[in-house]
């Protein structure tokens, strides 16, 4: 008896341990899932200056996410306020309403309600100052309810800009150097326009690659961010009348007799006011007869 009440004690206090183990394991789990939010995936780039081997680097900096929201409306206009913030600006937005199934329910003789369902979403390209993109994208996916992808890009172009200031300046020194000689050649024109294509052949050259240069100084000064953001379907209930149904408009046949009263009336009058308007004719008329009546009288 002794030994059965030792076991039972055993048997409790192990269990209180499993019990209680769960209990501090639960919330520290929940506390471990609740640490993962949106933010945390973009990174803090912000030592990126003080590195040496990166201070002198040209990076391109693209975000791509898509993710679903609560209100389109509202969370467009907080992303082109929080744009603004960061001292960037919005290049383009596309604001769609797409119909997912439309259903027609007859609810009386001359009503039916209509049920559409349709997803809204908004596609928008942001460009923001390099510096300001982390900053930009904490702010954006605070508003995020689902994820559905996210990328971020960025592209060392340190060596394509040098590689295209070493082509212009080639070109440049290449194109001085023929000037020379086309005013060297001012005798022999065919030999003088030649080198003068020549000539332009390489400024052109040398235009296209530092209007691209540029290009890559602007992708570089402001990153670009692509944002396609949707909300859960949404249903519309419209009352509509029913065109199917066209008996249900139909007056009584009381009414329908009444209306032919009035129709018939109105005839009349409309006769007897056209026969007013001739009334010329009538007197001819009862002239003509009147002196035919005595006539025949005379005859008599």
């Amino acid at each position: 008896m002794k030994t059965s009440s030792i076991s039972t004690a055993l048997v409790l206090l192990v269990m209180s341990n499993v019990l209680f183990s769960c209990s501090k394991a639960k919330p520290e789990i929940e506390a471990s899932y609740k640490a993962v939010d949106s933010t945390s995936i973009v990174g803090d780039n912000s030592n990126t200056a003080k590195n040496k081997d990166l201070k002198n680097k040209q990076f391109i900096r693209t975000a791509d996410s898509k993710f679903r929201v609560k209100d389109v409306k509202r969370t467009t206009q907080q992303i082109q306020d929080l744009t603004t913030r960061h001292g960037g600006y919005v290049s383009l937005m596309s604001l769609k309403s797409e119909p997912t199934n439309t259903q027609q329910v007859e609810i009386s003789a001359d009503s039916v309600l209509e049920i559409a369902t349709f997803t809204v979403s908004n596609t928008l390209t942001i460009r923001v100052p390099n510096q300001q993109l982390d900053s930009l994208l904490r702010g954006v996916f605070k508003m995020v309810e689902y994820w559905d992808s996210c990328e971020l890009k960025t592209d060392d172009v340190t060596l394509t800009t040098l590689d295209n200031s070493l082509k212009i300046k080639r070109l440049n020194d290449f194109s001085i150097r023929n000037k020379a000689n086309i005013d060297d050649k001012k005798g022999n024109i065919t030999i003088a326009s030649d080198a003068e294509e020549v000539v332009l052949s390489s400024e052109n050259k040398a235009d296209d690659y530092q209007i691209e240069r540029q290009n890559i100084t602007n992708q570089v000064k402001f990153s670009v961010v692509n944002l396609h953001i949707y909300q859960a379907q949404s249903i519309q209930k419209t009352l509509m009348p029913s065109i199917k149904n066209i008996e249900a408009y139909r007056p009584n046949i009381f009414i329908q007799l009444w209306d032919s009263l009035q129709f018939g009336w109105q005839a009349l009058e409309t006769l007897l006011v056209f026969l007013m308007k001739l009334w010329p004719l009538w007197i001819i008329a009862l002239m003509i007869y009147y002196f035919l009546k005595r006539k025949t009288l005379k005859a008599l």
